[in-house]
This record gives C-alpha cells, sequence and structure tokens, in this order.
C-alpha cells in the first residue's frame, strides 16, 4: 500500500498569526471594519508548490487547503462534512463505489463552474507518470492507479467517471475504510484548460494557480516569503468568510513569532519547546492551546547490518529510553511518550469507543533492568562486549535534543554500547535511508487521514518508507488482512491490535513520541480551531 509522503523537519506545522483590529465605538462600524481587516499571519516554512497534485511537504499541503477544496472538507473540530459534493456518500457494490451529487454553485475563482470532469482531470493527472507526483498515495486506492502509474495502462483506465456535469463516480480497487479523509484533505479537482495553458508550470505562482475554495492565492511568485489568500467572491459560502484578506509572512524563528504576539504584531503563532514550558507558567497561559498531530516520531533499524539486525539489541535500546522524560525534559510543548506505533486519538475501538491505545496498553516501557537483560542476551549472541553505533537525523535543533537524549539514554544504561550522531539536512537523511547507508535513525511520519495502517505499514515492506527493510512473515500477513478490504469493522481492528503488539514485541521499528502543536492565540479572535489532522482553516476566522 502506498502511502502519504508527509516528512516533517521537526519544526512543526505551519504556525498561524493575526493582527488585532481597531475597534469603533459603533457596533455596525465594528462589524465593518473588524470583517475588512487584514489578518496577518505567520508561516514556519514557505510554499514549495500550489499544486496539489505534487505538493509533499506540510507548508504547501497546508496552504492549499486555504484555498482549494475538495468533495469534502472538515468542519472547526476536524469532522469530515461536504464540500464541493452535496452530502457524504455512503459507498456501494461492497463498499467499493462512490456516486457524488455535486452542488451547481460551486465555482472557480475565475467565475466558471466545478465540475465532476474537473475532478477526473486531475485525478489522471495526478497518477499519470509525466506528472511525476510524488504524491500517488492519494489516489492509489482508485481502480487501475497502480497500473498507470507504471505505465501499464492509460489514463483513461482510472476509476473515476463523470456521469455528466455535476455526477461523479470513484470506483476503487476495494472497500477503504479511511478514503472519507482522502476526500476531504487530500483530492481536489482542476479545471483543465486553466492548468493546461501553464503545464508544468501550473501551481508555480500564484498567477498560475487558480483556486476554488474560500480564498485566492495572490502575491506569490514561487520563491517569496510572503503570501496573501484574498477572499473568492465566486465561493459558494463566500457569506460565511468573515475575514477578506489573510497575508502571510515567514517566520524561521520561534522566538521572534512569540515577539510579535507579544507585541500584538500577529494573534496567533505557534511556540515549541521551553516557550511552551515558559507559557503555561506565565501571563501568556490563557492564551496557550495545545494540540495533538496525527504525527509519530520513530526510529528505523537497518535489517541489512548484522549489529541492527539483533532483536534483543532492539529491545535493549527500547527499554533503555525514558520517554516520559524525553517529552517534559526534552521537548516540553506537549508532545506525548508513544505507547504505540499508532498516535493516540488517531483510532477507537468500534465496539468500546476506547482510545486505540488504550487497548493495547503501554507497549514501550522504561525499564533500566530489561535494558541491560536484553543488551546481555544480544552481547551473547553477537558475540560482542562493546560496539558503537551511529545515529543519523535531521539537522534542526529538535532532532539534535532527541538525538542527544537517546545517546546518553543508551550509553547510559547498556555499558560497552557507544553511540554516535550524524545531524544532516532532511532532504540528505531520506537519500541516506533510502540507499540503505545507517545503522538507525530518527524520522517522523504524518498522515492526512486517521487509520492506524498509515502508521503499522511503516514496518511493512509492502510501504515505500521501511527504510530498515524489516521483514516478518506473520506480520506481513496481518498487515495483508488489514488492506485487503475483507473484514468487519471490528475484525479489522482486532487484527491492528495484533499488529501493533506484534511489531513492538519485534521491535520492527522503535516509536519514540506523538508530536503536538502549542499556539497562542488572542481572546481577540474567534473560530481558530487546530485539530488532529490538520492546522486551521482561515474560512471560520472571525474578529470577536
Amino acid at each position: 500500500m502506498q502511502t502519504t509522503k508527509k516528512w516533517v523537519t521537526g519544526l512543526g506545522l505551519v504556525a498561524l498569526g493575526l493582527v488585532l483590529a481597531s475597534c469603533s465605538n459603533s457596533s455596525s462600524n465594528q462589524t465593518k471594519t473588524t470583517s475588512n481587516k487584514t489578518l496577518k499571519v505567520t508561516a514556519t516554512q514557505a510554499i514549495a508548490t500550489a499544486d496539489p497534485n505534487k505538493a509533499d511537504d506540510i507548508a504547501s499541503q497546508a496552504a492549499i487547503a486555504q484555498f482549494m477544496e475538495g468533495l469534502y472538507t472538515t468542519n472547526q473540530k476536524g469532522k469530515i462534512v461536504p464540500a464541493i459534493a452535496t452530502k457524504i456518500v455512503k459507498p456501494t457494490n461492497g463498499g467499493k463505489t462512490y456516486t457524488f451529487t455535486l452542488r451547481h454553485n460551486a465555482k472557480w475563482s475565475n467565475g466558471k463552474a466545478v465540475t465532476a470532469a474537473d475532478f477526473v482531470y486531475s485525478l489522471r493527472r495526478q497518477v499519470n507518470p509525466k506528472t511525476k507526483s510524488q504524491e500517488i498515495g492519494h489516489v492509489a486506492e482508485l481502480k487501475n492507479a497502480s497500473a498507470i502509474t507504471s505505465g501499464k495502462k492509460a489514463v483513461t483506465t482510472l476509476g473515476a467517471k463523470a456521469l455528466g456535469k455535476y455526477k461523479l463516480q470513484l470506483t476503487l480497487t476495494q472497500k477503504v475504510p479511511y478514503f472519507n479523509y482522502r476526500l476531504a484533505t487530500e483530492i481536489y479537482p482542476l479545471n483543465q484548460s486553466f492548468t493546461e495553458k501553464y503545464g508544468n508550470k501550473y501551481g508555480t505562482s500564484a498567477a498560475k494557480t487558480l483556486s476554488n475554495g474560500p480564498y485566492v492565492l495572490k502575491d506569490w511568485d514561487g520563491t517569496s516569503d510572503t503570501w496573501t489568500y484574498t477572499k473568492n467572491k465566486y465561493y459558494y459560502a463566500a457569506k460565511s468568510v468573515h475575514i477578506k484578506n489573510v497575508k502571510v509572512q515567514t517566520v524561521k524563528t520561534n522566538t521572534t513569532a512569540q515577539n510579535l504576539f507579544e507585541s500584538n504584531a500577529v494573534q496567533v503563532t505557534q511556540i515549541t519547546g521551553t516557550q511552551v514550558a515558559s507559557a503555561q507558567q506565565g501571563a501568556l497561559k490563557q492564551n496557550l492551546t495545545i494540540t495533538k498531530l496525527n504525527q509519530l516520531y520513530f526510529m528505523p533499524w537497518n535489517q541489512k547490518r548484522t549489529v541492527t539486525k539483533n532483536a534483543d539489541l532492539r529491545r535493549a535500546v527500547s527499554y533503555a529510553l525514558n520517554r516520559q522524560s524525553l517529552v517534559k525534559n526534552v521537548l516540553k510543548d506537549g508532545s506525548t511518550a508513544a505507547t504505540s506505533l499508532v498516535p493516540t486519538g488517531n483510532t477507537k475501538n468500534p465496539t468500546t469507543g476506547k482510545d486505540f491505545n488504550t487497548d493495547t496498553g503501554n507497549l514501550y516501557t522504561y525499564s533500566p533492568a530489561k535494558a541491560k537483560a536484553y543488551w546481555k542476551k544480544a552481547q551473547a549472541s553477537l558475540g560482542k562486549k562493546k560496539l558503537t553505533l551511529q545515529l543519523l537525523t535531521n539537522d534542526n535543533d529538535v532532532n539534535k535534543s532527541v538525538a542527544e537524549f537517546i545517546q546518553a539514554a543508551i550509553e547510559k544504561n547498556l555499558k560497552g554500547v557507544t553511540v554516535t550522531v550524524k545531524s544532516v539536512p532532511l532532504t540528505n537523511e531520506i537519500s541516506t535511508l533510502s540507499k540503505g547507508d545507517f545503522d538507525f535513525a530518527t524520522l517522523s511520519w504524518s498522515s492526512d487521514f486517521q487509520d492506524p495502517i498509515d502508521f503499522l505499514n511503516k514496518a511493512s515492506v509492502t510501504n515505500s518508507v521501511d527504510f530498515g527493510k524489516f521483514k516478518n512473515a506473520q506480520y506481513e500477513k496481518l498487515i495483508a488482512q488489514i488492506t485487503a478490504g475483507t473484514q468487519t469493522t471490528t475484525a479489522r481492528y482486532q487484527t491492528m491490535q495484533q499488529a501493533a503488539k506484534l511489531v513492538a514485541e519485534k521491535q520492527g521499528v522503535t516509536p519514540l513520541y506523538q508530536t503536538a502543536a502549542a499556539h497562542l492565540i488572542s481572546s481577540k479572535v474567534g473560530g481558530v480551531h487546530f485539530t488532529l489532522l490538520r492546522d486551521a482553516l482561515y474560512r471560520y476566522a472571525y474578529w470577536k
């Protein structure tokens, strides 16, 4: 199964900021003034592309969500709701066929109607090998998608058909329990004539981008660190969009972002590390909100090397890590210790409503005694009393701190093990991992949909992110059952529980912590809500 390629740098998601509107004595004037006041926003990274078929980084995808809209979207609480589609569709054909009726008043920012053909064109373009999309995983479940991307079938055979101007049918290869999330956060239409006018240059600047969402992208030349979202007058729900202009400026240091907030230059911003701990204790406490993310940091192990292939060594390392201490004393940003390979809040037991991790229990406890015992077993099987491991990591400050913590914990609890740290830029780390030139590493995965499989398959050979090449026949059998689409909801949940426990027992990959986003939000601003799945959508923001 292919997945959403969302690598995370450790700096967090897009940080937002708002400028305080001036007040007026007249209530009617106040409403008019605040609704026209520009909303000033900060982001931690610049947009890489505005092309929804190609965006594979969090910053670009978060920006696209502001000015594009798919069949579904999410409300302020993160719940899936209809958007271009008139209702949430119940699939037929054993859960494989979705037939949508599109709203007739959805328009592009040039006034043209959004039609079923726009979705078909976008989906075909995304799977077309010529597009060179890195986000094939978004549409991999569509019928013939894999065969098309590998050049074995024509794009016209894709399971996407326009049955009429406002009637769209999507056919999957099998039942996909989380497909509604794809429709709400990953799949967007494209206007064919506008897109083909610019070809591969589509989405490389605001002028070469067409919007169908609440806002239109403006003032972005493809490389600039600033851009603007301007209200789309053709948006079908334009009356519910209260902020007409949102100006974004990239701010790369959290200290600067907090200073802007404290000086009233922005009303919402993201903070990390010691800033969060300080805010929890100080005057900013009432402005602080911490949101768990559908994102997990973990350690892949190189199964091609004798030492790191040793399961007892991997178990020893896992038991040597005090994850509670890591999140409390090192990260200090609201992140939580991993208890399974699945983030807390991702999935609930379909029968009891309990969280997935409540049912698994803590599969990654801290035990120096067990760490020493497994290290002793590893020494015996490896025939070595001492060894040196290299930890590969991203070179940002957060990952460097986490690497130092891991290094110290291992060397303290596993006498005879020396850990060296190699910190490189994220792109270099991915390249090195892909080549298999590492012992173990730290890596983060963020998913656009809530289902355990997008995390469990990080230890499966069927997934391109299985850099460590962990292979276990029993585990692969469980993954195959989970992805087959033939189990009942309850049976599938139980199988995922088994998989989570097995990967923990074998230490196929070793989870570290679930990330969180900490934001400072002014009491003068309403409608700014962050959820497990995505950043706040500005269409819901308003001045109080």
